[in-house]
């Protein structure tokens, strides 16, 4: 049995509306889920069902409208900007669908973002970028542009990228949309390692079906709500 001491993430009557009056679309209704230390929970559900907009507002991207939503027990909108972007900084990995890899540098350079903004100095934290450049295969590519790489090696170098700095969150966005079946397996196997960590949870957005098997549990979502969640082959409906 999970206790509030394991929670890593928790979000309790989260809601969030795009635009206003007639052109008001609500994404998020009355969102309740905990995220647990050590657990590689999958959000599954059709497109345009707020997947990315909750795990943009437990990223600490978006504001929320109502409810609450803490992660390791802290909650980002009370933080100033400087005070959220050092958190974020250093406690959450994020693997963006899109990638948003800087196209005028390296792909090591790419890597060692988030520690270079943490401070890190440049020698460590290239140092650091081929440790885990190399755990995604591409130890070879370190001095490429992204240009030069394909859709599924950028999706790779995202993946190291959100790994490099050891955050205790790591949220991503369809990891293995751009990979082929064997090297999205080989991805979800890195990531499943990272979240076993007791001190770190992993949340990952996907409508790739071949990946369910790596997840603790499964929230499906739909119309804007956790409709249920699976754990392996038991299913808890969402109240």
């Amino acid at each position: 049995m999970k206790s509030s001491q394991d929670v890593a993430i928790k979000c309790s009557g989260v809601t969030k509306d795009y635009g206003i009056g007639d052109a008001k679309v609500t994404a998020l209704r009355g969102i309740n889920l905990d995220v647990y230390r050590g657990e590689l929970l999958i959000l599954a559900g059709p497109s345009g069902c707020g997947k990315t907009t909750l795990i943009s507002i437990i990223g600490g991207i978006l504001k929320r409208d109502a409810g609450n939503c803490t992660i390791l027990g802290k909650d980002l909108e009370n933080m100033n900007t400087a005070e959220r972007a050092r958190f974020r900084g250093t406690s959450i990995g994020f693997v963006f669908q899109n990638f948003n890899l800087l196209s005028s540098l390296t792909i090591a350079e790419n890597v060692a973002v988030p520690l270079l903004i943490s401070g890190e100095d440049r020698k460590f934290a290239l140092q650091r970028a081929g440790v885990v450049l190399e755990q995604v295969g591409l130890s070879e590519r370190e001095d490429a542009l992204p240009s030069q790489l394909s859709g599924g090696q950028q999706q790779r170098v995202a993946i190291a990228r959100a790994l490099v700095h050891e955050p205790k969150i790591i949220i991503c966005d369809e990891p293995t949309s751009n990979l082929d079946h064997a090297t999205g397996h080989a991805m979800m196997e890195i990531l499943r390692n990272v979240a076993q960590a007791p001190d770190r949870a992993l949340v990952v957005v996907t409508h790739d079906t071949r990946i369910y098997e790596f997840a603790d549990r499964i929230a499906y979502m739909d119309d804007g709500k956790i409709a249920k969640v699976t754990i392996e082959t038991e299913e808890v409906q969402a109240k």
